[in-house]
């Protein structure tokens, strides 16, 4: 889910002014010209594989660990993705989320927050699934600002762009929410990731 559609339209007529990526996107890696989309996906299925690698030689692995474990495991994990990758900012988790809403992306802040219950499950499926959902929902922003900095098809980016400017919450139409192109891109991308990292891992 995408935060801040109460002036979007404005928001990315605004961003699109902007200078240098640096501005709104400070730790976005910029050695290299393009995003190469083989090159992010190849680091998001790698965070997945490295955390379920690692996991079983953890002193207290995902599982056992409490909540307050759990919830700075999965900031590592972010955090280790984003390292490479840039696109968002904090990863943190909030209370304040109704029941079947499970994270958001900022686009004012570029942060990410959850929905805390994803924390009771022991298992990290859903949550990890949720930050690589949410961080996609940032390199779809960063994409729509920058198109010379992705190899995105004009169409997509054109899609992308407008469903920003149109955004439907699921509160407003559940169906229609899931199905709008940038979920639907962002759901695709995290399961994907998820999957490919688990294999590798296996």
């Amino acid at each position: 889910m995408i935060e801040d559609f109460i002036n979007i339209e404005e928001t990315v007529s605004k961003s699109l002014d902007i200078i240098s990526p640096n501005e709104y996107f400070p730790d976005v890696i910029v050695s290299k010209d393009i995003c190469d989309p083989d090159e992010l996906e190849n680091l998001a299925s790698w965070a997945v594989e490295n955390f379920l690698e690692r996991d079983p030689y953890r002193e207290i692995t995902y599982s056992d660990a409490g909540f307050d474990l759990r919830k700075d495991y999965m900031v590592d994990f972010h955090n280790n993705f984003n390292r490479m990758s840039g696109y968002s900012h904090n990863l943190r988790f909030s209370d304040d989320f109704v029941s079947n809403e499970w994270g958001a992306f900022d686009v004012e802040t570029k942060e990410i927050v959850l929905n805390s219950n994803l924390l009771v499950d022991s298992n990290p499926e859903k949550v990890m699934k949720t930050i690589l959902h949410e961080t996609r929902h940032a390199y779809q922003y960063f994409a729509i600002n920058y198109p010379d900095k992705v190899y995105i098809d004009d169409d997509t980016l054109k899609a992308w762009k407008d469903n920003f400017k149109h955004y439907i919450s699921p509160e407003l139409d559940y169906e229609a929410y899931r199905n709008q192109p940038l979920e639907k891109d962002a759901e695709d991308f995290a399961n994907r990731m998820w999957n490919e990292g688990v294999a590798h891992a296996a």
